[in-house]
């Protein structure tokens, strides 16, 4: 009970933060899905030969789970720590904005690729690779980024108020909640190793799929 209400507490103070992050995100979302009309035709049949390999490793083989969850960790863990550090550097907000747009770009650019160019099988497979762990894995890096943007902009008042007090505790709270983040990324991270290929490989042995392969 108390737990809800420190998170509802939290939504309520930061909602323009929240507002702002979701805002960016949204908008690499749309500026992936809208870069997918800019490629060439070379590029275009360049990433259909990689997708329609990458049905052949799923039809072929089982997928190695560790490794997609190494890496998937690796890679989110990296973004949560970086907004972290960025976050005390005060310097950070913009960029901590951009990796949450890049974020949003890569994903968007992936399903309007699938979709653009294999229709709704693309976006079936899309949504058994992509969505899964992202369920947990969106929220961790917008939380993170929003984070980060109140521990800067709570140094930067305390510096313009001259207020001498320590923000050992504030940094403390700071931390503990980025390390909470960590572990819902550590959740994604193992729907994408251990569920996620579940549904490709379903999908892949699926009729969709057999018609991607051929």
């Amino acid at each position: 009970m108390m737990l809800k209400k420190a998170i509802l507490k939290h939504m309520k103070s930061n909602l323009l933060l929240y507002f702002i992050v979701f805002v960016f995100f949204v908008g690499g979302v749309a500026a992936g899905a809208f870069t997918v009309d800019a490629l060439s035709i070379t590029q275009r049949e360049e990433l259909v030969i990689y997708f329609q390999g990458f049905f052949n490793v799923l039809d072929e083989g089982p997928v190695p789970s560790a490794a997609v969850f190494k890496q998937s960790l690796k890679n989110n863990f990296q973004i949560v720590a970086l907004n972290w550090v960025l976050g005390v550097t005060v310097i950070g907000i913009p960029v901590i904005l951009l990796m949450v747009g890049l974020k949003g770009f890569v994903i968007g650019f992936s399903v309007g690729f699938l979709a653009e160019e294999m229709g709704f099988k693309g976006l079936f497979f899309a949504l058994a690779a992509i969505l899964p762990q992202n369920i947990l894995l969106v929220p961790s890096i917008i939380i993170s980024g929003v984070l980060g943007i109140s521990f800067s902009t709570a140094i930067i008042k305390r510096r313009k108020a001259r207020h001498k007090k320590s923000l050992a505790s504030e940094f403390t709270v700071y931390s503990l909640n980025m390390a909470a983040v960590v572990v819902i990324v550590a959740v994604g991270a193992l729907i994408e190793g251990y569920v996620s290929p579940v549904f490709m490989k379903l999908f892949a042995n699926s009729s969709y799929g057999r018609q991607i392969i051929l």
